[in-house]
């Protein structure tokens, strides 16, 4: 499992980059093979006033999926029940892990409606959550593709919720959180298999917004998925462009091919290239003057090299498993609606500025920028309302003060140009500014539904009582 803990008489979990730790009471963690155990764990805790959180693969930044009291694993549970290829619709249970299910569907062609690069999340977890790629053409989140769940309630019931039974529960499950109960089995819609055309432009930020309307229609026109990395040092724009191909399509050449042995096994440009890289500078702890020189040097020539590539890959093989000592970065992810992003970046580059010369602080790491297209599947769906762009600095040290300060900055103005933080990801902003920035009728939609599952409160944890502390 991507998560880890030290089973001990308390055992301790940790999230991803092991900035967020908890213990767990003696015999409190419990890890069910079936659904009747699930029943069981919960009804005793319903009846003992016991709180009761469901952990997935922690990957969460934030101390959403801390809990107290009885904390419930479903590594166990993570068989595979049923794949229709008629109805292009797959069964698992929650603990499934994303790779896994890749691995299933590609040995019949088909593939995941979203697949994203982190293969260790659990099908149980991003059935509700914010969990999300890019896409320019159709939605970007899991959740939005769930058909149906197998639920066990926090009075430890069961209950199917999908098109055909409890069909109003179904837009509050895909944003469950872990707040409505166990999410014990999963059905989602899947997509016959397309591989994907990868490609590279380069760019300066300068241009890109100079004539903004115009180049985001040539990307939303010319492609079905884009990604870019924004590196605010030097103004360069790199945008990973995808498009799917029917799989009898040849091969179209590439300069740099050579490359595609790397890219197309999804040792990733961010993960494998830069993240190693800026590591390096990092633990020499040069000035921003001097680490802006080296990060540009080091940065520049691999990108003129990347633009000359393309490849295609199986998108079932871009779910990869990261490895627990890995991921010692974090991510700052907000979303913004596309008609008030130029105004957020230049914001956005104004501050990285202002601290690089006042603080001495850079973002040595590429700004992360993907697309969401509008989207009201969930209750908490963060692009409800409209389509939007994200700006989501990435930092290898989490627990560096500087950084620290530079998120309570960016969150002043994000608020100010219509942002919507991350649940799962932006720690700070998404505890205080979420529920003022989301549909507050969702929001309130959403907590009915969640009080009539859960009277008690039992699946409540602080993070989300602070969230939501005006609804509640």
């Amino acid at each position: 499992m991507f998560f880890s803990w030290q089973v001990t008489a308390m055992p301790t979990l940790s999230n991803w980059n092991n900035d967020i730790k908890f213990e767990v009471a003696d015999n409190c963690f419990k890890t069910p093979t079936q659904i009747s155990d699930i029943q069981a764990i919960v009804k005793q805790a319903f009846e003992k006033n016991e709180h009761v959180a469901v952990i997935g693969a922690m990957h969460s930044t934030t101390q959403c999926m801390v809990g107290s009291g009885i904390i419930i694993s479903l590594e166990n549970m993570d068989n595979l029940i049923s794949i229709d290829q008629e109805q292009l619709t797959v069964t698992v249970q929650g603990g499934m892990t994303l790779r896994q299910l890749c691995s299933h569907l590609k040995e019949v062609s088909l593939q995941p409606p979203v697949i994203l690069e982190w293969g260790n999340f659990q099908i149980g977890a991003i059935s509700g959550t914010h969990a999300n790629d890019t896409s320019m053409r159709r939605s970007a989140q899991f959740s939005s593709y769930v058909l149906g769940v197998k639920l066990v309630t926090p009075t430890g019931e069961i209950i199917e919720v999908s098109k055909s039974q409890n069909e109003d529960y179904l837009p509050a499950i895909r944003s469950h959180y872990g707040m409505l109960g166990v999410v014990c089995e999963v059905t989602v819609r899947v997509f016959k298999t397309q591989p994907l055309n990868v490609s590279f432009q380069l760019a300066q930020i300068d241009t890109f917004l100079s004539d903004f309307a115009a180049e985001l229609q040539t990307l939303k026109d010319g492609y079905d998925q884009v990604f870019g990395m924004l590196f605010p040092n030097t103004g360069k724009l790199l945008w990973q462009c995808r498009e799917p191909l029917e799989p009898e399509i040849p091969r179209p050449p590439s300069l740099g091919a050579f490359l595609d042995p790397i890219e197309s096994k999804n040792i990733s440009l961010f993960g494998s290239l830069f993240l190693p890289l800026v590591k390096a500078v990092t633990k020499l702890r040069p000035s921003a003057e001097i680490a802006t020189f080296i990060n540009s040097t080091l940065v520049d020539l691999p990108l003129k090299i990347i633009r000359h590539s393309s490849y295609i890959i199986n998108p079932c093989d871009r779910a990869i498993l990261w490895a627990q000592d890995d991921p010692d970065f974090e991510f700052y992810d907000w979303v913004f609606p596309e008609e008030k992003w130029r105004d957020m970046i230049q914001a956005f580059l104004q501050l990285s500025d202002c601290f690089r010369r006042e603080h001495d602080f850079i973002l040595q790491l590429p700004t992360l920028i993907y697309f969401i297209k509008q989207d009201q599947a969930s209750l908490l769906s963060r692009s409800r309302n409209a389509n939007m762009m994200a700006v989501d600095p990435v930092y290898p040290d989490p627990k560096d003060p500087a950084w620290k300060n530079f998120r309570l900055e960016f969150n002043k103005i994000a608020v100010l140009h219509g942002g919507i933080p991350h649940i799962n990801k932006t720690r700070d902003g998404a505890i205080g500014n979420f529920a003022n920035a989301g549909d507050s009728e969702c929001i309130r939609r959403f907590l009915q539904i969640r009080r009539q599952l859960d009277p008690k409160d039992l699946f409540l944890n602080d993070y989300f009582k602070t969230m939501f502390r005006r609804y509640l």
